[in-house]
């Protein structure tokens, strides 16, 4: 099998483990996302999950411990935020 294939096959694997809310229906050509960071990533993210993605780790252990911010909450913006950058990167490794 042709290292194509078989990086194709991964890929598609990982991507398949991304719950479906939170899938790209189409994904931006690389053209379009040069740079994911900051704006370009906050657009399929919530408001909330963008502040508790963008905060310091002294700030979310301060909304952690006074309750505004769950640890189920926290782990769900992180985890979205890394399935929308998977999404993107991968796009970018398409052959």
């Amino acid at each position: 099998m042709a290292w194509e294939q078989v990086a194709k096959q991964k890929r598609d694997s990982v991507l398949e483990l991304v719950p479906k809310e939170w899938r790209i229906p189409s994904p931006p050509s690389v053209e379009e996302q040069r740079n994911v960071t900051g704006p370009f990533i906050q657009k399929y993210l919530g408001q909330k999950e963008i502040e508790i993605t963008e905060s310091d780790a002294v700030n979310l252990v301060k909304k952690a411990s006074d309750g505004t911010w769950s640890a189920y909450e926290i782990t769900q913006a992180f985890c979205h935020r890394a399935a929308v950058a998977h999404q993107l990167v991968f796009r970018a490794l398409s052959f």
